[in-house]
């Protein structure tokens, strides 16, 4: 991991987040909502089936300003999560989250300082 951290962008991007790293607001800087994403992909499980009331439901817990279909929209265009051509099984995709989204998610992790 030699990516660089900005503690600055980490507080900042953790402003979007409740105490129990819920979303309560989208930011409006596309560089924060990809950092947010990766919060929210990492709460998806892995290696596992969903349908798409059960990841609409997942998103409708994960945040508290009601765009849950925006959330799924994104990590489906980002290939974060992907869907069967018929829209009926999803599947997070596994891949090596940025230090900086580790560092985010860290704030949310119950072992968090």
């Amino acid at each position: 991991m030699n990516e660089a951290v900005d503690p600055r962008r980490i507080d900042k991007v953790a402003r979007c987040f409740d105490g129990a790293g819920r979303l309560v607001r989208w930011p409006s800087k596309r560089a924060d909502q990809l950092l947010v994403l990766w919060v929210v992909w990492s709460y998806l499980p892995a290696d596992a089936q969903m349908s798409e009331p059960e990841v609409s439901s997942m998103l409708r817990d994960w945040h508290v300003y009601e765009d849950y279909a925006l959330l799924r929209r994104e990590l489906c265009d980002l290939d974060m999560l992907r869907r069967t051509p018929n829209g009926r099984i999803y599947r997070r995709v596994e891949h090596d989250m940025p230090a900086e989204a580790e560092a985010l998610l860290a704030r949310f992790s119950p072992n968090a300082a």
